[in-house]
């Protein structure tokens, strides 16, 4: 029987700088706004790794904006 290591789907840790980013994209609406029409752009802007930069042309706007209401609503 084959073990599976429940660690192999595990992803990185994300860095600081894609930390800041998107704890600040979900109170600044012009960077959200920003960082949603084009990803690669404010990549580059806040130093992100290539992978990084990948994983923010993954963000679902639906998700996003609705992350940005429970944080002003409770």
């Amino acid at each position: 029987m084959q073990t599976h290591d429940q660690n192999s789907d595990a992803r990185p840790e994300p860095g600081l700088q894609l930390t800041d980013l998107l704890s600040r994209a979900l109170l600044d609406r012009e960077l959200c706004d920003r960082l949603l029409a084009d990803p690669e752009a404010i990549g580059r802007e806040f130093g992100l790794s290539p992978e990084e930069a990948q994983a923010l042309k993954r963000l679902d706007r639906q998700k996003f904006d609705a992350a940005i209401a429970r944080l002003r609503w409770g």
